[in-house]
């Protein structure tokens, strides 16, 4: 299953009633109109129209998540890549294409991918490397880094990663 990607038809600036709802949002996203509204003081319709028009410009997804643990895929790892030459976005949309892939970057530096996968097993992970990965066209090394324990999943503090910080 391919990640949706979020495309930004125009750019919008987020003020503060923006950056509230979407920190709301990101703590639970299943908050109503009627409780973003009461808990930031705006009305339902505010909320909606916010939400809307950050949805409608790409700055706003939704996404659903499984926890692949729970779920039977017990092996998780990063994989970085290094591609041929001009064959980077082809490559990165065939890694993005992969059942196994929950996440794909492309890079500046020593790799040119990054990706995050989970198998049932580790000879699940065997299989998806040589049977599919190194069958890309365009694959040259990849580097297999096993995921042994999230220590820390990031929440970030959209107000305060978005407001401009004052210099003294």
């Amino acid at each position: 299953m391919r990640v949706q990607q979020c495309s930004s038809v125009f750019d919008v600036e987020l003020d503060d009633v923006d950056l509230e709802i979407v920190r709301i949002l990101h703590e639970d996203g299943r908050s109503s109109y009627s409780d973003i509204s009461k808990t930031i003081g705006v009305s339902a319709g505010t909320v909606r129209n916010r939400i809307s028009r950050m949805r409608a410009s790409g700055v706003l997804c939704f996404d659903v998540w499984l926890d692949p643990h729970r779920t039977g895929l017990g092996v998780h790892a990063t994989l970085l890549m290094k591609v041929k030459p001009r064959q980077l976005t082809e490559t990165a949309d065939a890694m993005a294409d992969l059942d196994e892939t929950a996440y794909v970057a492309t890079l500046a530096g020593a790799y040119d991918i990054v990706a995050d996968v989970f198998c049932r097993d580790v000879l699940d992970l065997r299989r998806l490397i040589h049977e599919k990965i190194q069958q890309i066209d365009g694959v040259i090394d990849v580097s297999t880094n096993l995921v042994t324990e999230n220590k820390h999943q990031t929440k970030l503090n959209v107000q305060g990663a978005l407001t401009p910080q004052k210099h003294f």
